[in-house]
């Protein structure tokens, strides 16, 4: 390229120039015809002192500093490097606002040039990447970054970063280059130039790449033949005892293809007892404890058991994490270790695919809305890569997310005869692999959807492996149950717009007036303006009504139970009434325009009935909210639980209303378990006091007799483990929760500085988590410690933090107590502040204990300590996640060892030593493991 790129770094003393902020440290590379050809760096003298955090971040000290020289004095060099370039910056318009602000200052004429953002071009050229920081885009790419937060440093390898994205774009076909440059208007990047001359050269390379095609002017990637299924005519016929042992001893195929593989005893006796489920056709649970090998221990039977039986065998996963390291680590190394033709297939929901007939359609609709044009970019250089058409693959902008709503996969538009690209839709061929795959991959949503629908995808499938199989009967309990919320109804009022601005119901109304009945749509249009304003009101009053009816006011997210015959106040009868009108509306609005749709009923489908099939979708997605909020508030619904839940310091309308069964064990039994001739549903915590019994029972189960199987973990846990539980901490019913929180900051406290190392801390109750995090950050003995906590980002951004760092203490509520690992030095030390029972206010659990009692049960006993044992389970796994680790578990709740059922959590964790002392003791304990452990 002919182009001249002047890359820039600033270190600053701060963000803003505009209130005296100043550069420190200034550094520029030159890159043209894709090298680095010049470099340029400088310390500059601020003419202030550099403030404490940011010589902590950068490395820059104020003394430093001193002898460089000030920006005046090096403005003349800036300027020239910057003459007839376009500047280029991650995050640029950042540095250009020091930049320009030195300049100006110095009397020099400011920069008035091109500018690129290597930010925003870092997202449309690398779609898929997990993040856009500097530091992690050089990680994946390769590029050895020495010293972040030094500006010679982040100059260099965002100049790197550059030639990456140019040579990327220099790689694309003529016709995305053509769709990316019409989208450039509205980038921060002045790119249209850049664009227009990498066509030019791609049309002179005459053609595309070999593994691309251009279909109407969008160019993807060539589809592979979706034919799985390979000649099985060289089956192994081995017995299965055999053909495991053969594959999984210590010289066998698996422990040359599988990293550090040693042959486990327990791995084979899950394979067997899995193997033995579907040839005996009989339902089983099997718990496997950490390190037993769970996913190989079921891959293996599944694969031979289809392979021998020619049928397929699905496997349900609860995250999509799980499925992913499934379909990338273990399925491609064990069939190369098997030496077996056998196949596997990933299926997910609808939702999860790209329709390129609706892409195709937006892509050359007009819009202004930024992050929309750079998910549209995204998209147009991932079709020239992806195979799948999954938005998993995509790291998309938060307005992108909601543009994929309108771009997915949906049967009545993508799957119609008329559809061009039908051919090449995503969805129909990621069916066809399910299909015709061996071992069917999905999720627990998707295969109870499939269960309520009658799908296709369970046509001919009779075993089924479960695998995180303790989140399958709550996963049950939300398919099952109903919700809505306010932008349920506020999406869909936002989506139509109305007759005064160029949205979906003007556009749809100019498509009526062909047929000369357009005057519905001003009636439309009223019903949609009241409807907007009774949603507002109505979701506002809830939130006040949660708020007045709340016992803890300490608490963000609060939940109120309902039901329809105890709820007679004057404040829910005002409720009742909104809903109505809602309802009503809502009525009226589906009673147009379904006579619109009458009226439409044969008109040929073609390109500019786009519109009216989105028209016609809002139409489907406005009764799916009538029958919701009918169902809430209006029905009453014997066997089912109902509650509002709202975030006290969020939105006013963030509120949204739920209906869940109490039980879903008869409706698994007879909609689900019926169906299977073998469901293997395995998990590291299915038992609760050394029994399978609560598990069963939940998931309907018991009238099936299923077999179980208790699989310990092959970890020495009396080396390598041991819990604490210091004696002298208070109880939380004889002090305040200010005491009792300052008590847990100053046990972590006296822990950190004994055990070093990363510790994680598990709360139930997020307000607790703020205010002992507060607590730490200002102990000043815990200086050498960064303290982080849930709700201060993302949890992937959490996590990888807390791995970064030698020294960390992690506070996490639910979502850390279990999925997480912490393999190795990444954690060696878990403290549980309080056993986890959910609250006895929390809707689903009061319903059930409600139920129980009524049976004549002791609700405690069946309900509330079964699940509390099987998350402190699911809790103490975070610590141990290999043979080599050693850790310490501190519990503070003081019923594990006063409470007549705290034994019933000591004995569901693994045989390790138990300590009960003062902490003051318990500290010396630390110390002699802590050598131990070196």
């Amino acid at each position: 390229m002919k182009q001249r790129f002047v890359v820039v770094d600033v270190e600053t003393t701060g963000n803003s120039p505009k209130k005296g902020d100043r550069i420190i440290q200034l550094a520029a590379v030159v890159i043209e015809e894709g090298k680095i050809i010049e470099r340029f760096s400088s310390f500059v003298n601020p003419k202030k002192k550099i403030p404490s955090f940011i010589e902590q971040l950068t490395g820059i000290t104020t003394e430093m500093v001193e002898q460089a020289p000030a920006f005046k004095e090096i403005a003349d060099k800036v300027s020239s490097l910057l003459n007839d370039a376009y500047f280029v910056a991650h995050n640029v318009h950042f540095d250009l606002s020091f930049i320009q602000e030195e300049l100006n200052r110095c009397g020099i004429q400011m920069f008035t040039g091109p500018i690129l953002d290597t930010v925003e071009l870092s997202r449309i050229v690398f779609p898929s990447a997990d993040s856009y920081k500097l530091s992690e885009l050089c990680r994946d790419l390769g590029i050895q970054h020495k010293n972040p937060h030094r500006a010679d440093s982040d100059a260099e390898v965002t100049g790197e970063l550059l030639i990456h994205i140019l040579s990327r774009l220099s790689s694309l076909p003529s016709v995305t280059l053509h769709s990316l440059k019409r989208l450039s208007a509205s980038f921060i990047s002045d790119a249209e130039e850049m664009l227009e001359e990498l066509e030019t050269m791609s049309e002179l390379r005459l053609k595309e790449a070999l593994d691309i095609e251009v279909y109407r002017s969008v160019a993807v990637r060539k589809m592979a033949d979706t034919k799985q299924n390979p000649d099985q005519s060289g089956t192994e016929k081995l017995p299965f005892h055999a053909f495991a042992e053969k594959l999984m001893n210590e010289n066998g195929s698996v422990a040359a293809h599988f990293v550090q593989y040693e042959k486990r005893s327990e791995q084979v006796n899950m394979m067997k007892s899995v193997y033995q489920s579907f040839a005996s056709h009989q339902h089983s649970l099997i718990e496997a404890g950490t390190g037993t090998g769970k996913t190989l221990g079921y891959l293996v039977p599944a694969v031979y058991y289809a392979l021998t039986e020619k049928k397929r065998v699905l496997i349900s996963t609860y995250t999509i994490a799980l499925q992913q390291q499934v379909m990338e680590k273990e399925y491609p190394l064990l069939k190369q270790a098997a030496g077996l033709p056998f196949s596997m297939a990933v299926l997910k929901g609808r939702s999860h695919y790209l329709c390129l007939r609706k892409f195709e359609k937006y892509l050359n609709e007009e819009d202004m809305n930024y992050d929309n044009l750079l998910t549209k970019a995204q998209l147009l250089i991932w079709l020239t890569e992806t195979e799948t058409g999954d938005v998993d693959e995509l790291n998309l902008p938060s307005g992108g997310k909601l543009l994929w709503q309108r771009l997915h996969y949906d049967p009545k538009l993508s799957g119609s005869a008329s559809n061009p690209w039908k051919e090449r839709c995503f969805y129909t061929r990621a069916y066809k692999r399910a299909n015709q795959a061996d071992v069917i991959m999905t999720n627990h949503s998707l295969l109870l959807s499939a269960v309520s629908s009658s799908a296709d995808m369970l046509e001919g499938i009779e075993e089924v492996v479960i695998d995180e199989a303790h989140h399958f009967e709550r996963t049950a309990s939300e398919h099952l149950g109903k919700r809505i919320h306010y932008l349920t109804l506020q999406a869909l009022t936002n989506q139509l717009g109305n007759l005064y601005t160029d949205g979906l119901l003007r556009k749809t109304q100019q498509l009526f007036s062909k047929k000369k009945w357009s005057e519905p749509f001003l009636e439309i249009d009223a019903i949609l303006k009241q409807l907007a304003e009774d949603n507002q009101l109505l979701f506002t009053t809830l939130h006040s009504y949660v708020l007045q009816n709340q016992k803890d006011s300490s608490s963000n997210r609060i939940a109120c139970r309902f039901s329809h015959d105890e709820k007679k106040s004057r404040k829910w009868l005002a409720i009742l009434e909104l809903a109505a009108r809602v309802k009503f509306q809502l009525h009226d609005m589906m009673s147009i325009m379904n006579k619109q749709k009458g009226v439409f009923s044969r008109l040929e489908e073609r390109e500019e009935s786009f519109d009216l099939y989105e028209y016609w979708e809002v139409l489907d997605r406005f009764k799916a909210a009538y029958d919701s909020l009918d169902s809430l508030f209006f029905k009453d619904s014997p066997g089912e639980v109902k509650w509002i839940e709202i975030e006290s310091r969020g939105a006013r309308n963030a509120v949204s209303v739920y209906s869940q069964p109490v039980s879903v064990s008869d409706q698994l039994a007879d909609g689900f378990f019926a169906s299977m001739k073998s469901a293997v549903l395995t998990s590291a915590t299915l038992t609760v006091n050394g029994t399978f019994d609560y598990m069963i029972s939940e998931l309907g189960l018991s009238d099936f007799y299923p077999s179980v199987h208790k699989i310990d973990s092959p970890f020495d846990y009396k080396k390598q483990a041991m819990l604490m539980i210091p004696s002298d901490f208070p109880s939380v019913q004889h002090v305040t929760l200010d005491e009792y929180t300052e008590a847990i900051a100053g046990r972590v406290s006296e822990i950190a500085k004994a055990a070093s190392g990363k510790l994680l801390i598990l709360f139930n109750a997020y307000d607790m988590l703020k205010k002992t995090q507060q607590l730490l950050k200002n102990d000043q003995s815990l200086d050498d410690f960064v303290i982080m906590g849930q709700g201060g980002g993302s949890i992937t951004k959490l996590t990888k933090n807390f791995r970064q760092f030698e020294k960390a203490i992690l506070l996490g509520t639910s979502t850390f107590w279990e999925g997480m690992d912490f393999p190795g030095d990444e954690l060696t030390t878990l403290v549980i502040v309080r056993l986890p029972f959910s609250p006895p206010d929390d809707p689903r659990t009061a319903a059930k204990c409600e139920q129980l009692t009524k049976e004549g049960k002791n609700a405690f006993y069946h309900y509330s300590l079964p699940e509390a044992v099987l998350k402190f389970k699911q809790g103490f796994g975070r610590l141990i996640r290999t043979e080599n680790d050693k850790g310490l578990l501190f519990v503070f709740d003081k019923r594990i060892i006063e409470a007549k059922y705290g034994r019933h959590f000591i004995d569901s964790l693994p045989d390790i030593e138990v300590s009960v002392e003062p902490m003051a003791r318990l500290n010396k304990k630390i110390a002699g493991w802590k050598n131990s452990r070196t």
